[in-house]
């Protein structure tokens, strides 16, 4: 709990910069910008073992994911944990396995994603 709110982990996406390596500092910026301007993230900040923390005000829609999945995928960070926003509405085009994110975000290929 945080200012008395309590930060969801539905909500919260940590390490957003483990891997990223920025090579200069418009590079860096271009980051933060394009996060910043998702419009479901409310505030992302540094904080200790959790690294780059991104809180968001909702979850995400179609279009937010997509960004995170694009911004992920350009600047090498993790994105096993945009799993958590699968839902029975993203799940066809999210889940499937012909996609160029399939294996970072669900690993290899299941049997409910066959």
């Amino acid at each position: 709990m945080k200012n008395g709110v309590k930060s969801t982990p539905l909500l919260t996406l940590t390490h957003m910069d483990t891997g990223v390596k920025f090579y200069h500092l418009n590079d860096e910026r271009a980051f933060f910008e394009w996060l910043t301007r998702i419009p479901c993230v409310q505030s992302c900040e540094g904080d200790g073992n959790r690294g780059l923390v991104v809180r968001l005000k909702r979850r995400p829609g179609n279009d937010d994911l997509r960004q995170f999945l694009a911004l992920c995928r350009r600047y090498g960070v993790d994105m096993k944990q945009l799993a958590k926003f699968e839902t029975t509405k993203n799940r066809v085009w999210f889940r499937d396995p012909q996609k160029p994110w399939y294996r970072a975000v669900f690993g290899e290929r299941s049997a409910r994603g066959s």
